[in-house]
């Protein structure tokens, strides 16, 4: 098509701006709290004072999130896709029902 832009990213999830605290878990000896930025079934971009995860690395992330009403910690694999100044986009990878479930009821609660 002329005049379209191919650079667009399509996203699979809606994507929702959160204050937010996750803790990124790599190697042994990494364990930092970041701030999400915005979150979606995928992934998401947090933000910190200083970016020093490489891009193509494994890391956890962890989320407080509710369920039922009821905080819990749900552990997301995830790899780091993206590192641009202080922030760093995630991908998540496979993670169980419960997680899906708290990540759906916070993404799409009005």
């Amino acid at each position: 098509m002329k005049g379209w832009n191919m650079d667009i990213e399509y996203r699979a999830s809606i994507r929702k701006k959160l204050a937010l605290d996750v803790l990124i878990n790599y190697d042994l000896l990494y364990s930092r709290r970041w701030k999400v930025h915005d979150l979606s079934l995928n992934g998401a971009l947090i933000q910190a004072d200083r970016t020093d995860l490489p891009p193509g690395v494994s890391v956890e992330a962890v989320l407080r999130l509710k369920e039922r009403g009821k905080s819990t910690l749900y552990r997301l694999p995830a790899e780091v896709v993206r590192v641009e100044g202080q922030s760093a986009a995630l991908r998540f990878r496979q993670y169980d029902n419960r997680a899906y479930t708290a990540l759906v009821d916070l993404l799409y609660a009005s």
